[in-house]
């Protein structure tokens, strides 16, 4: 499920006291993460980050499209 479906689905409906209750429960499991990577990443894989370079004769609208074509096509 996308995070767009969630939202509209389940997020959106839910009352103003139990929208903070949810940031605040996934601001703990952030903390959590950043406290216990290993919980999340093995030691020892790669893990690429992928970026579109930006060149100075590139716009933004450019590097954008290249973004996006990125992100599906490895969606």
């Amino acid at each position: 499920m996308l995070l767009v479906e969630l939202e509209h689905t389940f997020i959106k409906p839910l009352p103003r006291s139990d929208k903070l209750q949810l940031i605040a429960d996934i601001t703990k499991m952030l903390q959590q993460e950043e406290e216990r990577p290993e919980k999340y990443f093995e030691r020892g894989c790669e893990y690429p980050v992928m970026t579109p370079t930006i060149t100075s004769d590139e716009s933004s609208y450019k590097v954008a499209y290249q973004l996006q074509q990125l992100l599906e096509e490895h969606a």
